[in-house]
């Protein structure tokens, strides 16, 4: 019985996606909304009402919101998966105390560009992060660089001084910063305009959008780069 209700449940499903699809207008038709007027608007209206002048923020933050919100969701989903297998295996972080990979398998000239380009490579992403609004980047570029200069770190550093960087109990919070940013915003915007992860369009609160979008992007870049650093240091923690 349970296994007919899913299947039921799988074709109905199916069967509204493939109907949706059906309606979309041919791949490449000129006529379709693209390439007649949704991308004309963006790029004539977009910055004005959606409080970026990088349009791709425009579109990723603002009018696709809804669809990366949806995105971020299922890094984060992953990453749990990615963990849960781990700690099934018995290959967490949780078997062996400690960092993962120690600072022994480097050679003193790694150690040292490492340690000197660190708050190089943290100034830069965290400006990417924040300047994704208005410059090319945003929270998924910056939150990569800082998650891999917290693995070049965990490899070059001492197993105390490279735990310091990311503290487990933290870190497990924070890995969910980038739904959770999402959805505050969108309860924000529920809240005082009636309308979920809804930004003013409003000249005279553009301000407000363009904080919001900040936020956002704050919390991918914060949420990603824990992720990235976590799934390291669990895999490392076997070796």
């Amino acid at each position: 019985m349970k296994r007919a209700l899913t299947a039921a449940l799988l074709v109905a499903v199916a069967a509204l996606l493939l109907a949706a699809v059906a309606e979309l207008p041919p791949h490449g038709s000129p006529d379709s909304p693209p390439y007649t007027h949704v991308s004309a608007y963006y790029l004539e209206h977009g910055p004005d009402e959606a409080g970026a002048e990088n349009m791709v923020t425009n579109v990723i933050l603002n009018y696709r919101g809804f669809d990366t919100q949806g995105e971020v969701t299922v890094i984060v989903t992953a990453m749990l998966a990615v963990l849960a297998v781990l700690l099934w295996t018995g290959q967490a972080e949780g078997d062996q105390p400690g960092p993962a990979p120690a600072a022994t398998g480097s050679s003193l000239v790694v150690r040292f560009i490492v340690r000197v380009m660190a708050p190089f490579i943290a100034v830069f992403g965290i400006y990417v992060i924040l300047h994704g609004h208005v410059t090319p980047g945003g929270g998924f570029q910056g939150g990569t660089m800082i998650g891999a200069l917290v693995i070049a770190l965990t490899l070059v550093l001492e197993d105390t001084r490279s735990a310091a960087l990311l503290p487990r109990r933290p870190a497990r919070l924070l890995q969910v910063a980038a739904p959770l940013t999402f959805f505050g915003v969108g309860v924000i915007g529920l809240v005082l305009w009636g309308e979920y992860l809804y930004y003013p369009r409003d000249p005279s609160s553009l301000w407000i959008t363009e904080l919001l979008l900040l936020v956002v992007e704050a919390g991918i870049g914060l949420g990603g780069a824990i992720v990235i650093a976590t799934i390291f240091r669990v895999m490392g923690a076997q070796r």
